[in-house]
């Protein structure tokens, strides 16, 4: 099986397999590189390694913007070097039923770039990230490059400008510096605490977090099938590549107090390889890690239930125990 992390350029889909990342990091300020090819787009200092940043827009042939504070840096290994791949957006992480080596015997000639398989998902799935940036110069439509790194003004909508503060091009400027200099800065104790890979995702306005090890893949909602008879925590059935799974909403297992209307358009689809399940999201808000050590107990006169809550990291992070959830004999719905 070969877990793959999904990101997308505009309506263009792409995955790399999650084993050749190493961070998932937000946009910062890009140093840039003479006499660099153009889908070079410039250098970031790493805790203090400098890596060489690909735009996967111009590799593409999608028109080329200047960095905004919602794109993403998936750093990832490319032969014995590191290299950071700016995307529009990760969605995620989708496990196929391949192993690495059937994935990279079965690669189709569809694809323009070496180095990419072209799934009839229409899904490009960089296998060999060396050859895709070899092959650079073979970027479908080089027009697109011109005039690259226009501004286009987005702005993240979580880091609003308050009175007197920048706004507009300056106020993303001084955010993407200040990304920068935080992760220049050298890592400090990483080797001396567990650390582990998170899914965050937001509903009814908290911000929540879930082990990556347990996620096979997000994906939208469609058509939910209520059955009668099931427990209020579960909303319904649906099909998932041909498999029916319950809907887990959180908001009812987690006793979340209700506070106007959400928009719950995405399926975190869960698995422990025994169990599987889906939960009910408003949106994705990224990826990232978290030092175990720094996730603190829940206020015991917190709203939401601390029996499936590791705690909270961040002072708002919401962290959820996968393992209590998978425990829990409510998870197993029969007849479904």
């Amino acid at each position: 099986m070969v877990q793959l992390l999904l990101f997308s350029i505009e309506k263009i889909l792409g995955a790399i397999p999650l084993a050749d990342t190493s961070h998932v990091i937000r946009m910062v300020r890009l140093k840039k590189k003479p006499f660099a090819p153009p889908w070079e787009a410039g250098t970031i200092n790493h805790h203090g390694k400098e890596i060489t940043v690909i735009s996967m827009r111009a590799l593409l042939g999608v028109t080329v913007v200047s960095p905004r504070l919602t794109d993403m840096l998936i750093i990832a290994h490319a032969g014995s070097r590191e290299i950071a791949l700016w995307v529009d957006a990760t969605s995620g992480v989708q496990e196929i039923s391949l192993s690495y080596e059937s994935l990279v015997s079965t690669a189709s000639n569809q694809s323009e770039i070496p180095g990419v398989k072209l799934t009839a998902d229409g899904i490009h799935i960089i296998y060999d990230l060396s050859s895709m940036i070899a092959a650079g110069a073979r970027v479908p439509d080089h027009s697109v490059i011109q005039g690259a790194y226009e501004r286009d003004g987005a702005c993240d909508p979580d880091e609003k400008p308050g009175p007197g503060e920048f706004t507009g091009a300056s106020l993303i400027d001084s955010l993407l510096d200040e990304r920068a200099k935080k992760i220049a800065q050298p890592e400090e104790g990483l080797s001396e605490t567990e650390i582990i890979e998170i899914l965050k995702f937001r509903l009814a306005y908290r911000e929540y977090a879930i082990e990556m090890q347990h996620i096979r893949e997000v994906i939208l909602t469609g058509e939910i099938t209520p059955v009668p008879g099931t427990p209020e925590y579960i909303s319904g059935i649906c099909v998932v590549r041909g498999e029916i799974i319950s809907l887990v909403d959180l908001r009812v297992l987690l006793a979340i107090p209700e506070k106007g209307l959400t928009d719950l358009n995405r399926v975190i689809v869960l698995t422990d390889h025994k169990l599987s399940f889906g939960i009910l999201a408003d949106h994705i808000t990224g990826i990232g890690t978290i030092e175990l050590d720094r996730i603190e107990p829940t206020d015991p006169g917190a709203a939401v239930r601390s029996d499936y809550v590791k705690g909270v990291a961040g002072g708002s992070l919401i962290v959820l125990d996968t393992a209590a959830i998978f425990a829990d004999p409510k998870m197993i719905i029969e007849d479904t």
